[in-house]
């Protein structure tokens, strides 16, 4: 039977603004409680809105019990949420403190006490830990009040939810994973990079950059509505990959704009190296096609990506992934990889053949450097008017396929940063 009980929020004095991740957070304080008042006594808690663990919003996700669990919460918003990386690298206060408010998030309690507690000068981090983990629950506010004890220890979180109904929380839940789960079963078996690829293409696909949807800063927004920010491009590439069975992180840094921070994705490849995606910056803003899949960031090392993005953050709980390799970037596996301006030639003519025939108007490559890059379209745009080897590439495509592209015109986006370039062909006038 659905649920119809109204979530019933209190307003709490003394806010203060988190740092800003594609979207604003909040904590508010309460006054200090008394050191014989416990955290469930708050009077401003409604204890009655506690839910029952076998009505839960992902109650028809039925999870096996992990061996050796001994905590008196459950271990299901683990695998809900993909968290299996960083529980098994938290200590175990944190664990206690997590585990506790990620429980009272998925039985969308109003208020959580917490058994271990934290200092409230390490409030405002811990918080930030909660609603990056809180992935799947995507009815959970990132606004918190916090109950602190005379010792300055935060003994109890009030949560704040974005819907009003415990149902409409159910509701999101199961929309979300009958999402994931059609797109998973779509996906192709036969190897993990045609399998990684497919989950990011189809985010870029059917995702568009923006705030107008009910959730734009969650995996709910990016996949369920298609639209969101960097968070809810993060947060469902990060379920997508989860679900299709992969080990996934994520991270927080910043892109160009060092004002606001910035989230990305990590999977674990069977090579046993990690690899950075970034959905976000592969599906451009300001992109004029819609059917536009940007590569740049597909399985990439961290030392390419931050070539054109500002800082990658350490987190203070756990150990982020590292990204050492390229061997499974996207560039190198499709063989659009090179350095010499005469296979560059190959690739690119092979690749506008095959894009002819087959409706498509993109052309990518990728070098070790900027300067390869640079050096290898200089060469390849070089001549005199109406005969240079970009033009020559273009007349073959037409001749082999029938098609009518412009020899003469073609958009390009030339990444020195990070060695890429992109071409995209246009239809003759």
């Amino acid at each position: 039977m659905a649920r119809f009980k109204k979530i019933i929020c209190f307003a709490l004095a003394a806010v203060m603004a988190l740092g800003t991740l594609c979207a604003c957070s909040s904590i508010d304080d309460t006054d200090p409680q008394t050191a014989t008042t416990t955290s469930e006594s708050v009077t401003d808690t409604p204890a009655t809105d506690v839910t029952s663990q076998t009505d839960t919003p992902a109650e028809t996700q039925p999870i096996a019990e992990p061996e050796n669990w001994s905590y008196d919460f459950g271990w299901e918003f683990i695998s809900e949420n993909g968290l299996q990386y960083i529980w098994d690298r938290l200590d175990e206060d944190t664990r206690m403190n997590l585990g506790e408010v990620m429980n009272a998030i998925r039985d969308v309690q109003m208020y959580c006490p917490l058994t271990v507690g934290v200092p409230r000068d390490e409030a405002e981090k811990f918080l930030e830990l909660v609603s990056n983990c809180s992935m799947f629950y995507t009815y959970a506010s990132n606004s918190f009040g916090l109950h602190t004890d005379e010792n300055g220890i935060v003994k109890g979180v009030t949560l704040n939810y974005l819907v009003n109904y415990e149902s409409e929380a159910a509701q999101r839940c199961e929309e979300l994973e009958a999402k994931l789960q059609e797109i998973i079963a779509s996906a192709p078996t036969d190897n993990e990079f045609d399998r990684i690829r497919y989950l990011h293409d189809y985010l870029v696909l059917n995702c568009d950059y923006g705030e107008d949807a009910i959730s734009p800063f969650s995996a709910y927004g990016a996949i369920v509505e298609g639209i969101a920010t960097c968070q809810g491009y993060a947060d469902g590439m990060h379920l997508l990959l989860t679900r299709a069975g992969f080990e996934t992180a994520y991270a927080i840094g910043q892109g160009t704009d060092t004002d606001v921070k910035h989230k990305w994705n990590y999977v674990k490849c069977e090579d046993g190296h990690w690899y950075v995606i970034d959905p976000t910056w592969d599906d451009p803003e300001n992109k004029d096609d819609p059917d536009y899949i940007g590569y740049d960031y597909l399985l990439v090392s961290d030392d390419m990506l931050l070539k054109d993005h500002a800082t990658k953050f350490d987190s203070d709980y756990y150990e982020v992934p590292v990204a050492d390799s390229m061997d499974m970037n996207f560039h190198i596996m499709v063989g659009y990889y090179t350095d010499d301006p005469d296979e560059a030639y190959e690739i690119l003519l092979n690749q506008a053949i095959e894009a002819a025939r087959d409706g498509r108007i993109y052309l990518y490559l990728r070098s070790s450097t900027g300067d390869a890059i640079d050096n290898i379209y200089t060469e390849l745009t070089s001549g005199t008017a109406g005969d240079n080897k970009i033009q020559d590439i273009i007349k073959q495509a037409n001749e082999a396929a029938g098609t009518n592209y412009d020899s003469t015109s073609w958009l390009k986006s030339l990444n020195t940063n990070i060695g890429t370039l992109t071409l995209t062909l246009k239809d003759a006038e």
